[in-house]
């Protein structure tokens, strides 16, 4: 999702904004920068802003336009003095490191500055790191680098040298809860997608995907189930399972929202009201707090953080997914509880 003036930046990077406006502000742009942090925090769209900042006939404070000729084609990655490099396959090679250094060795097509953006950084292996390294020593004039990594202690140390390293926060939970339902998106579902990822991109994804959408269902469908005593959640959760499993994210994703939700259970006990995500569940989620101790609310979430870290060995999850259930029903309906480990 693109970003189109710093002040959107700041909200969401406020320090990586900050830092870029000042030093436009004092003459001091650097011409390389290593964008760090986790994946959807806006770095690649950053550095767009940053390469369409440069490029932009009207700009403003170092605010583009987003009008001009040059803004249009920088969004849309075609104007002749913008590269962008990606992995292909599981690395960076030297070759695309080579085709870069050799584009920029010829006249430029236009007048202005010419700015090459890398994506996953940390995958440059040692030969084109050090072949992209000479091009760092040496940038030229009106040549402007950014470098993106999730992990930038992997490049050599010699890069890191020669570049200005910003960090990129894991966005706010709440803001995009925020941006979530501006788009539309309930808010009891704006929330639990925002609960379970900080990547905006992802959360997007999420919220527009009804397979996501009716895991959300499932979730608040069984802990309904566990106040009505001839519905079964195990019966329930059958009934969409092959949607559970079809795919690890989707496992995942369900397995997390069921711990959120007994944490709903357990921050109510406690009170801290603010903390629950299924905010619209709220009725559902008092009584199930008046029927189970605190304690056990605790071991059901250690039995789940459990099982969550079992997923990725070869597990039988229709079993251990079942077992859950039941211990869960066990403890809601009937007051008897699982050991630990059950799960």
């Amino acid at each position: 999702m693109s970003v189109y003036s710093w002040d959107e930046v700041g909200k969401y990077q406020n320090d990586v904004a900050r830092i870029i406006k000042n030093s436009y502000r004092l003459n001091r742009i650097s011409h390389a920068y290593i964008f760090e942090g986790p994946n959807g925090t806006k770095k690649t769209s950053t550095a767009f802003l940053y390469a369409k900042s440069l490029l932009c006939t009207n700009s403003d404070a170092f605010n583009p336009c987003n009008e001009c000729h040059n803004c249009r084609r920088v969004e849309n990655r075609t104007h002749p003095n913008l590269f962008y490099v990606k992995p292909k396959g599981k690395v960076i090679k030297k070759e695309q490191i080579k085709d870069l250094i050799r584009e920029f060795s010829k006249a430029s097509i236009e007048k202005g500055p010419r700015i090459y953006i890398i994506e996953e950084a940390e995958k440059l292996n040692l030969t084109s790191a050090n072949t992209l390294l000479k091009t760092m020593e040496e940038p030229g004039q009106d040549i402007y680098q950014i470098l993106i990594t999730e992990n930038y202690n992997s490049l050599l140390k010699t890069i890191i040298s020669r570049a200005e390293i910003l960090h990129f926060k894991p966005i706010d939970r709440n803001l995009i809860k925020e941006h979530l339902v501006k788009q539309g998106i309930a808010a009891n579902i704006a929330n639990s997608i925002s609960e379970y990822t900080v990547d905006m991109g992802s959360a997007i994804k999420f919220a527009e995907d009804f397979k996501m959408i009716n895991i959300i269902k499932l979730v608040t469908e069984i802990h309904n189930s566990f106040l009505v005593k001839n519905l079964s959640p195990i019966l329930l959760f059958k009934e969409s399972s092959q949607d559970v499993f079809q795919d690890q994210e989707i496992t995942d994703f369900f397995l997390m929202l069921m711990i959120f939700y007994q944490k709903d259970i357990l921050n109510y006990q406690l009170r801290h009201l603010d903390s629950i995500c299924f905010e619209e569940e709220i009725e559902t989620i008092k009584k199930l707090a008046d029927k189970i101790a605190q304690k056990h609310i605790e071991q059901n979430i250690t039995n789940m953080l459990g099982l969550k870290a079992r997923l990725k060995y070869n597990i039988n999850n229709k079993l251990a997914f079942d077992k859950m259930l039941a211990c869960l029903e066990r403890g809601y309906k009937y007051a008897t509880y699982c050991s630990g480990n059950t799960v």
